[in-house]
């Protein structure tokens, strides 16, 4: 009988614990970036490289120091960013800065700090954050530019281009130091 008792004794001890538990009770996982799970990348990538190809050819292709991937936000977080976008003929423009921001749902870009682009026929694009549209192949920023072709320094307040940066557009406050104009006229 004691035995009995004993053991009803447990199941009542259980019973009563159980029923004081909620679903709001339950321990919930500290997570080490914000509350939500998607702030917790999927993937933590050291290396990264990713290419993309049309009909077998390659279009372009990122690398980066380090990437973080986000596939809830269809985002990828990569550090030292270097693109490498293929023009027909094979040949490469160059575009690098600290970090970059792929948005894996479409493959726009956004590319900050210290960021650089060096076209195939030979300008240099200089600016603080820079936008690339994947499908219409074109980039954009509203940030201060400075554009080097061989010696002339053009400079001005936002920019939209194509990638070969023959039809580009400044946007406001464009300023242009054609160095073999002055040393011709000092002549």
């Amino acid at each position: 009988m004691a035995k009995k008792i004993v053991i009803l004794f447990v199941l009542a001890v259980v019973c009563v614990f159980m029923s004081a538990c909620t679903d709001d009770d339950r321990i919930k996982p500290r997570l080490p970036v914000g509350g939500n799970i998607e702030d917790i990348p999927n993937y933590i990538i050291e290396g990264f490289a990713l290419q993309n190809s049309i009909k077998g050819k390659t279009d372009w292709e990122i690398t980066g120091k380090g990437a973080q991937v986000f596939e809830m936000k269809k985002k990828i977080y990569v550090q030292d960013f270097l693109m490498k976008n293929y023009d027909d003929s094979g040949k490469y423009s160059t575009l690098t800065g600290k970090k970059g921001l792929i948005y894996s749902d479409t493959n726009n870009l956004e590319i900050s700090d210290d960021v650089v682009y060096k076209a195939v026929n030979g300008m240099i694009l200089k600016t603080r954050k820079l936008y690339w549209d994947n499908a219409l192949k074109r980039m954009h920023t509203d940030d201060e530019v400075i554009i080097i072709k061989g010696s002339s320094i053009l400079k001005g307040i936002g920019l939209e281009s194509d990638a070969s940066m023959k039809n580009m557009v400044i946007k406001k406050q464009v300023r242009l130091t054609a160095k073999d104009i002055q040393e011709a006229e000092k002549k």
